[in-house]
């Protein structure tokens, strides 16, 4: 027998952890819980919140509103993958759902995610189907990117979001990856496979998460019986932080590549990037010389991403 890579401190006591992490999303994220209080029945589950050194008043509305809440606070922002590596790691349930603070139940939800695993114990990650604003179904990208794809993506050439524009409505299936916004994983996954890889500060987590779930054997459902409501992006779009989102974007995605590309293809798109930013930082001080510069043509920001070194991986 195997022995499991990581290993809970304590036992499994009740059928779900919901995991969210906040920074700075108090008023959409008391929405979330309400909604989770308000749909989820039937079923034994905790939620955990762990914050990462929010400066609006964040712990302070979750203590009130919800005392029932597990709150983990952060001095400071560690990151997406390593506050959820938190909540993983303290939780109780037999699955551990992974949730941002930008979405919304409209349903029980969670009933029938663990129902679902019940009937289909051969699969250890599955991901809701999404809707937006207007309870309109959104489109889901299950297939990874290859390294044209990646090419074609920095160059703005291929956008996913216009293939998945014309997808017909979606059924259940098997998946290579699923919306990192919503997902339920088994605890015996994260036995196998361990945590979240907490070098990525923020984006493509949940793409290797499922990298090393289907490395590993394991199978990856897509599930749009049920979905929860994406607020899209009110939990990384806010303005003053747009240049931290950025650079991690981009730290982000040539980590996946370094650990997932082959050399040849690592060079290519590094020096896409590279080739790509001087481009824009050109082209962002011609509109600082014609006075029609936006907050998107900082030249700090453009010339910081120009001489960026990847980020040292952690051990």
């Amino acid at each position: 027998m195997i022995p499991p890579v990581f290993k809970f401190p304590q036992p499994a006591e009740l059928d779900l952890t919901l995991v969210i992490v906040s920074f700075n999303t108090r008023e959409i994220l008391l929405r979330c819980l309400g909604t989770i209080k308000s749909y989820t029945e039937d079923i034994s589950y905790e939620v955990i919140v762990v914050d990462n050194a929010s400066e609006d008043g964040t712990v302070d509305a979750v203590v009130e509103n919800f005392p029932d809440v597990h709150l983990i606070t952060n001095p400071d922002n560690r990151g997406f993958s390593a506050a959820n590596n938190q909540g993983i790691i303290a939780s109780k349930g037999q699955k551990i759902g992974l949730l941002n603070p930008d979405t919304l139940l409209t349903e029980n939800s969670f009933k029938k995610i663990v129902d679902f695993f019940g009937k289909h114990p051969d699969f250890s990650i599955l991901g809701t189907g999404i809707v937006d604003e207007n309870n309109q179904p959104y489109p889901v990208r299950l297939w990874e990117d290859s390294p044209q794809e990646a090419a074609l993506k920095i160059l703005g050439i291929y956008n996913p979001a216009n293939e998945l524009k014309k997808m017909e409505p979606m059924l259940a299936k098997e998946a290579k990856v699923i919306s990192g916004c919503c997902f339920v994983v088994t605890r015996s996954l994260i036995e196998c496979i361990g945590l979240m890889d907490e070098n990525y500060f923020l984006y493509n987590e949940e793409d290797d998460l499922c990298r090393r779930a289907r490395k590993a054997g394991k199978r990856i459902c897509f599930y749009p019986d049920t979905s929860v409501q994406h607020l899209q992006g009110q939990s990384t779009h806010q303005k003053r932080y747009r240049k931290k989102v950025i650079i991690e974007a981009y730290r982000s995605n040539i980590y996946f590549y370094s650990k997932y590309y082959s050399f040849i293809w690592n060079i290519i798109l590094r020096s896409l990037y590279k080739m790509t930013f001087f481009l824009t930082l050109l082209r962002s001080i011609l509109r600082h010389f014609r006075g029609s510069a936006t907050i998107d043509d900082s030249l700090s920001l453009k010339l910081k991403l120009l001489l960026m070194s990847p980020k040292k991986k952690k051990v």
